[in-house]
């Protein structure tokens, strides 16, 4: 066996080098709740907008309730919109305080990518149709909605799978119906309609998920989606905030299944205009999750320490590293001895690193902020 080609750290003031002319930048992250991720993708972020004309930041999180971040940031009345974020992301200290700080720049735009209520709740992406399209129709499908929504993904998954089919389809064909008149309503904005597809999208993901279709990885394509839309401005270049396996340029393998993912899709229309950052810890803690029936959302999140960089990852190719630094993966493509490892949450899966992702950025000592 090759040993493996150790990888070479620059300091993160090369990052506007190593993107070139790209439109698109995702920064990832190995766990979610890591405040030092989010203070590395904050000082990034600013270095992308003022040094290369980044104007929007966009998170993996609730496009709809993202609505209200991005109405902050532009001069919005009140505090900081902690429910403007999804996935329990918003207490986070180092991503309010990015938040703020975009809010003082005021040439920033903010956008959630993602479906709805962490997937359990059509409702949020009804709340300003009302407003703009047929309050009767709108209330039909809010009660057939109404009958599964819940605070939490995997108790509202269940709830819909026990749905009589007669009940889920009706739901379908209404939401059509109504994403269908947002599209032919003059004077029915352009965040509407997209809220309204993005609700149509989650319906299709809870039926896949209701029949077994696992390959069937809508959210991810309803996140690509959700870039295409914000594209849509001829100005506009993106900064993707998510996690490092949504990012990836190559489908995610898991169980037997090869699932396109966000990046997958943004790598195969953008080409070298997507560029993803893979972002990793040295040691420290990580946040990682394990099933619990007696949590309301089926799952518990645990603050635990890292180990060892294993053998063959992209953490044990970077070695020793003491300040926050990013390498180029990209020349490493056409050897043999690349990295086939990347830590997710307090584990090692196995991937082929150089061609999932461009760049990779560690923070030498992670913590965990808690969500409530």
């Amino acid at each position: 066996m090759r040993a493996m080609t150790a990888l070479s750290v620059l300091p993160l003031d090369d990052l506007k080098t190593l993107i070139g002319s790209a439109r698109v930048v995702a920064i990832g992250e190995s766990a979610h709740f890591i405040p030092e991720y989010h203070a590395l993708r904050h000082r990034m972020l600013r270095r992308l907008h003022e040094e290369l004309g980044f104007t929007v930041y966009a998170h993996e999180s609730g496009f709809s309730e993202g609505l209200a971040v991005d109405a902050w940031i532009q001069g919005g009345p009140g505090e900081y919109p902690v429910d403007g974020f999804t996935y329990r992301f918003g207490p986070d200290p180092a991503l309010r305080e990015m938040v703020r700080w975009m809010r003082s720049e005021s040439t920033l735009r903010y956008a959630g990518l993602d479906l709805p209520a962490d997937l359990a709740s059509l409702l949020p992406a009804l709340e300003h149709a009302a407003t703009q399209l047929d309050p009767e129709l709108v209330d039909r499908v809010r009660g057939e909605a109404e009958k599964w929504a819940g605070p939490f993904t995997m108790p509202a998954f269940a709830a819909y799978a026990f749905l009589p089919q007669a009940d889920r389809d009706r739901l379908t064909v209404l939401l059509a119906e109504l994403s269908a008149r947002a599209e032919v309503t003059v004077g029915v904005t352009a965040a509407l309609r997209h809220e309204l597809r993005l609700a149509v999208l989650l319906d299709q993901q809870l039926r896949a998920q209701a029949t077994g279709a696992y390959e069937v990885n809508v959210r991810d394509a309803a996140m690509a989606a959700t870039v295409r839309h914000l594209l849509r401005d001829p100005g506009a270049k993106i900064v993707i905030g998510a996690a490092n396996n949504h990012i990836q340029r190559i489908p995610v393998e898991a169980g037997g299944l090869r699932l396109p993912v966000l990046g997958a899709h943004l790598a195969a229309e953008l080409g070298d205009d997507y560029v993803s950052i893979a972002v990793t810890s040295g040691g420290g803690r990580t946040s990682t999750r394990v099933p619990d029936r007696d949590d309301p959302r089926g799952a518990t999140v645990l603050d635990v320490a890292l180990g060892e960089p294993e053998a063959g990852s992209v953490e044990a190719a970077l070695g020793t590293v003491r300040t926050e630094s990013v390498a180029d993966l990209r020349p490493l493509r056409a050897t043999e001895s690349r990295p086939r490892g990347l830590r997710t949450m307090d584990q090692t899966l196995a991937v082929d690193v150089a061609a999932a992702h461009d760049l990779v950025a560690v923070v030498p000592v992670t913590s965990v902020f808690m969500p409530v």
